[in-house]
C-alpha cells in the first residue's frame, strides 16, 4: 500500500517537469512557455512559499520572502528553483560570518536580496539536472556553474578614494569616491555535482582540496555548502535544503581585492583596470528607486580581449601587451574557445600569498628585480605582465590539483606547483583562487632575457629580442645559453657589413627612442684603413633596416652552452665564432674583426647574471664579427698567393669558386659552395703548391691556358685542379683552442670512383679528412695517407672569415651619407653568411 504522500513524491516530479517545459528536452537551461506561469491546477499541493511556512523551519528564509517582497512570486504557480537554509543554519550564521551580523536584524536591505536571489534560479531543476545545459544541442553532465536570480542593481556599493586602486585612470574619482559595480553581468551559483565531477575529471582530493569539505560519491555542493535535502517538489518548482546559510561568494579579483593576504598580487592586477560609466545600470537603477537616485554608476572592467576591456575610458586603444588573458572580475566569464559557455567551466589564478611575494624578492630571480626596482608597486607594467599572465588560468577544469603536473603556461612552458604549495583556496562566481606559498615566475624572469628585460641600460637589445620574436627562444629551459648584451651607452662604432662594401663606409650607433619605443641607428662616416670615425651623415628610422641588421647582432652575441668550459673558441647562433679568455667579471671576448683590430670586448662591472638556463654578460661594446671574406684574405696575405691564383684562375669557368652574382651579393667574393655553415680552409704553403706543381700533381694556370679551349684535356685539368682545391675546404670550423680534437670530417671534394681509401669513403660521398691535436697544434690525414700540419709559428692559424650575403648587390644602394645613385641605403638588408677559420699548413692535401 502507498504511503501518504507517496504519489505526489513519484507521479509529481514528471508531471512538473512536462507542464514546465512541454515535449522540450528534458530539464536543460531553456525554457519554453509554461502553461501555468500565471495559473495553476487547482489539485496541485503547496507552493515553495507555503511548503516553508507550513513545515516551520525556514522562518528566517519566509522573512526574507516576505521583506524583499517575493511572497507572491514564490506562493504562485511557475518556476522556481530555490536553495533554502532552515532555522538552525542561521543560527549557526548568525554566531559567525564574514558580514558580522549578530541577528535577523542586522540584515540590511542589499543583503537579504543578495541571500535570497542568489539561491534562487529562475527555472524548476531536480538537482541531477542541473548539471545539463543547452547551447545549441543538450550537453549533459557537464554544468558547473548556472546564472542565479541576483541583479547587479541589488547592491550597488560606494567606493571611497581610499578604496580605488593605484592609477591615473582612478585619480579622478580619488577625492569624491565613485559608485562602482565590480562588474555588470549576472552572479552565476557554481554547482558540484556527481556527474559534472566524474566528466571533468575532478576526483573527491580535488573536490576537498578546492573547497574545503568533504563529500561521497552521490552529494551535492553548492560551493562548498552541501545539499543535505533535495528534489522537494512544489507546485511551482523545486526546493533543495543546504547544510548552511550560502553568502554569495564575489569574482575572483574582488576576492583578491578583499583577502588581506593577497594584496600585492592584487594591486598588481588593479593597474589593468579602470572605471567604465554604465549609462544603461544608471538609468535602470534610477528608475527602480526614484527617491534615491545615483547620478552615475561605474563598472570596474579588466584590460582583456576575453571578456574584458580593449580601450581606456578615454577610447583609446589598449596595447596588446596590456591586456590580461581573460577578465577576472567578469562575474559570468566564459573561457575563450569554441564550444565554451558559461557552465561548463570558469577561470582560476594561482595567487602568492603576500608573505611568499616577499620572500621571492629575498631569493634567485627575484633579487634581480628588488635590486633594479626596489619593490613591486616600482616594476613597470609589460614586466609586470609577464608575471600575471603566467598565474592566470583560463580553465578551472585544467587547474583541478589532480592536473598540476601537467601544466603548462600559454607559451608551453611547465608550471611547477605542487598540492603542498596551497595555503587555502576560494571558489567565486567566476573561478577558483589558489592561494599559495610559492611564486611561479614567468621564463621571462629566470632566463638569460631576465636581466635585459629588467635592466633600463640595455632597451637596445630588449627591443631587437621583442621585434624578432627571440623571447621563447632565449626562455627555453631546456636548453643552456650564453648570452652577450652590449649596453645602451656602449651600443656605437659597430660597422656595417653592406656599408663597409661602399665607398663611403658607415658604423652605427643603435640607440632607444623614448617618444617612439622604438630603436633608431645615427650613422657615421668610418675611415676603415686608419680606423677612425668621423661625422654623423644620418639617421635611419626604418623599422625593418633596424631589427634586420639587429637580429644579425643578436644571433652573433648568442652563444649554446657555457664560454667558461675551459676552450677559447666558441660559435654564436648564425655560425660565427668567437673567441673568448677569462672567467665571470674578468671575462674578455672577441669577434672576428676584433681580434683583426686588436680590441677586446670586456664584461661591465657587475654585469654577470647566472639565470637559470645560463649566464648573461653585459659587454662595453657589440661583438664584431668578421668584415673579411675568403677571397679577401686569401687575396691580401702573401703567404697564400699560389693556393689564391689557382682560386681566382678557375673564376668565368663552370667550376669557379669564387662567386659575385644574384643570391652570392656579399662584400666581394663569396665561396660557391659555402652553404649557410661554417667551413675550415687549410691553405698550403705557396712553396707547398709550387712543389705540387712540380711533381705534377697539378697543372698551374699557365700550362693550362697553353691548352687549346677545344680540347678534352683542358676541361679534365681544371677539373682535376677544381677537386684538389675543393678538398681543402672542410665542413666545420676546427680551431686549435687548447681542446684535444680526433675527429673525421667531410671535404667539399665528392668521390667519384670504387677505390678504397684510408676513411673507407663510398662513391658519390665527400671525401674526408681526419683531425687531430693535442690543444696546441692539429694535424692532418688524407684519404691518401697523407699528413699534414697547421703551420703556427708564423701566425697564419685560426684567421677568422666570413662570406655574407646580402639582399642585392651593395652598388645597387646609394651610400650612407646619400651620395650617388640607387635605392636608399635604408632598404639594404642582410639575408645569410656563411663563416669560416683558415689555417696555413705545410702540405697539399690529395685525396688520390
Amino acid at each position: 500500500m502507498m504511503k501518504k504522500g507517496s504519489w505526489k513524491q513519484s507521479i509529481y516530479p514528471l508531471f512538473l517537469a512536462t507542464l514546465l517545459l512541454g515535449m522540450s528536452v528534458f530539464f536543460v537551461s531553456c525554457k519554453d512557455d509554461y502553461l501555468y506561469d500565471d495559473s495553476e491546477p487547482e489539485w496541485l499541493g503547496a507552493s515553495i512559499y507555503d511548503y516553508l511556512v507550513e513545515d516551520g523551519n525556514f522562518t528566517n528564509y519566509t522573512r526574507l520572502i516576505d521583506d524583499i517582497g517575493y511572497t507572491s512570486v514564490l506562493a504562485k504557480s511557475g518556476s522556481k528553483t530555490l536553495f533554502v537554509a532552515d532555522d538552525d543554519a542561521f543560527d549557526r550564521f548568525f554566531q559567525d560570518n564574514e558580514w558580522n551580523v549578530g541577528s535577523y536584524d542586522d540584515l540590511s536591505v542589499s543583503q537579504k536580496k543578495l541571500i535570497l536571489n542568489f539561491t534562487m534560479i529562475n527555472n524548476a531543476y531536480l538537482v541531477e539536472t542541473l548539471s545539463n545545459y543547452f547551447d545549441g544541442s543538450l550537453q549533459l553532465g557537464t554544468a558547473l556553474r548556472r546564472e542565479t536570480a541576483v541583479s547587479v542593481l541589488d547592491s550597488i556599493p560606494f567606493e571611497s578614494g581610499d578604496m580605488l586602486p593605484q592609477g591615473p585612470v582612478w585619480n579622478g574619482f580619488r577625492t569624491q569616491g565613485i559608485h562602482l559595480l565590480k562588474d555588470a553581468t549576472s552572479w552565476p551559483m557554481v554547482h558540484f555535482l556527481p556527474s559534472t565531477l566524474s566528466n571533468a575529471g575532478i576526483s573527491n582530493s580535488d573536490f576537498t582540496l578546492i573547497t574545503g569539505a568533504e563529500r561521497e560519491q552521490t552529494d551535492a555542493h553548492i560551493f562548498n555548502v552541501k545539499v543535505v535535502e533535495r528534489d522537494i517538489t512544489c507546485k511551482n518548482g523545486y526546493i533543495h535544503v543546504l547544510e548552511e546559510v550560502l553568502i554569495p561568494p564575489v569574482n575572483i579579483a574582488e576576492h583578491l581585492r578583499r583577502n588581506p593576504d593577497t594584496q600585492i598580487f592584487s594591486s598588481l592586477l588593479e593597474r589593468f583596470s579602470a572605471p567604465y560609466f554604465n549609462d544603461n545600470q544608471t538609468i535602470e537603477y534610477n528608475q527602480v528607486n526614484p527617491d534615491q537616485p545615483i547620478d552615475s554608476i561605474y563598472e570596474k572592467q579588466y584590460f582583456s580581449a576575453v571578456d574584458g576591456a580593449v580601450r581606456y575610458p578615454n577610447g583609446s586603444l589598449i596595447s596588446t601587451e596590456f591586456l590580461l588573458p581573460f577578465n577576472p572580475g567578469r562575474n559570468s566569464y566564459v573561457p575563450p574557445g569554441a564550444g565554451s559557455a558559461l557552465q561548463s567551466d570558469m577561470a582560476a589564478i594561482l595567487s602568492p600569498s603576500d608573505a611568499a611575494m616577499n620572500a621571492y624578492f629575498e631569493t634567485g630571480s627575484g633579487i634581480v628585480l628588488r635590486d633594479r626596482y626596489g619593490s613591486w608597486d616600482r616594476i613597470p607594467d609589460d614586466i609586470v605582465m609577464l608575471f600575471l599572465k603566467r598565474h592566470l588560468r583560463t580553465s578551472f577544469i585544467e587547474t583541478v590539483p589532480s592536473r598540476f603536473d601537467k601544466m603548462n603556461d600559454s607559451e608551453n612552458s611547465p608550471i611547477p606547483v605542487v598540492t603542498s604549495d596551497v595555503q587555502s583556496t576560494y571558489v567565486g562566481v567566476n573561478g577558483v583562487v589558489y592561494q599559495t606559498d610559492e611564486v611561479y615566475p614567468p621564463d621571462d624572469y629566470v632566463s638569460v632575457y631576465g636581466p635585459v628585460l629588467f635592466s633600463e641600460k640595455t632597451r637596445v637589445f630588449n627591443w631587437v629580442i621583442r621585434e624578432n620574436d627571440f623571447r621563447l627562444y632565449l626562455n627555453s629551459l631546456v636548453s643552456r645559453y650564453s648570452l652577450f648584451v652590449p649596453t645602451d651607452a656602449f651600443f656605437n662604432n659597430y660597422i656595417d657589413p653592406v656599408a663597409y662594401a661602399k665607398d663611403v663606409k658607415g658604423v652605427m650607433k643603435y640607440w632607444y627612442n623614448t617618444e617612439t619605443s622604438r630603436v633608431n641607428a645615427t650613422i657615421y662616416a668610418y675611415d676603415a684603413v686608419n680606423d677612425i670615425v668621423g661625422d654623423s651623415v644620418a639617421v635611419i628610422t626604418d623599422r625593418s633596416f633596424i631589427a634586420n641588421r639587429l637580429l644579425d647582432v643578436l644571433d652573433s652575441h648568442i652563444v649554446v652552452g657555457d664560454v667558461e668550459s675551459g676552450e677559447q673558441y666558441y660559435f654564436t647562433k648564425n655560425g660565427n665564432s668567437i673567441k673568448v679568455q677569462g672567467t665571470g667579471d674578468n671575462l674578455q671576448v672577441q669577434g672576428g674583426n676584433d681580434i683583426v683590430r686588436g680590441i677586446a670586448v670586456n664584461v661591465v662591472p657587475n654585469g654577470v647574471f647566472e639565470q637559470q638556463n645560463g649566464i648573461t654578460y653585459f659587454i662595453d661594446k657589440p661583438i664584431q664579427t668578421p668584415l673579411r671574406s675568403v677571397y679577401r684574405v686569401l687575396s691580401e696575405t702573401p703567404e697564400f698567393s699560389e693556393f689564391f691564383l689557382l682560386l681566382n684562375g678557375l673564376t668565368g669557368t663552370t667550376n669557379e669558386v669564387f662567386v659575385k652574382k644574384t643570391n652570392y651579393y656579399g662584400i666581394d667574393f663569396n665561396i660557391k659552395f659555402f652553404n649557410t655553415f661554417n667551413y675550415t680552409v687549410y691553405v698550403p704553403t705557396n712553396e707547398a703548391i709550387r712543389q705540387a706543381i712540380d711533381d705534377n700533381l697539378i697543372s698551374d694556370w699557365e700550362e693550362i691556358n697553353g691548352m687549346p679551349d677545344t680540347t678534352s684535356a683542358r676541361a679534365e685539368e681544371i677539373k682535376k685542379l677544381e677537386r684538389f682545391l675543393r678538398y681543402h675546404f672542410q665542413d666545420n670550423s676546427v680551431y686549435i683552442s687548447g681542446t684535444p680534437v680526433d675527429k673525421l670530417y667531410q671535404t667539399a671534394t665528392i668521390k667519384m670512383d670504387e677505390e678504397t681509401t684510408q676513411f673507407g669513403t663510398y662513391k658519390d660521398k665527400y671525401y674526408r679528412l681526419g683531425i687531430s691535436g693535442n690543444g696546441d697544434n692539429l694535424q692532418l690525414s688524407t684519404e691518401n695517407y697523407g699528413t699534414a700540419r697547421v703551420v703556427t709559428d708564423n701566425g697564419l692559424y685560426n684567421m677568422m672569415v666570413r662570406d655574407y650575403i646580402f639582399s642585392n648587390n651593395p652598388l645597387a644602394y646609394r651610400e650612407v651619407d646619400g651620395t650617388g645613385t640607387g635605392a636608399d641605403f635604408n632598404a639594404s638588408s642582410i639575408t645569410t653568411s656563411s663563416t669560416a677559420v683558415i689555417h696555413q699548413i705545410d702540405e697539399v692535401l690529395r685525396f688520390e
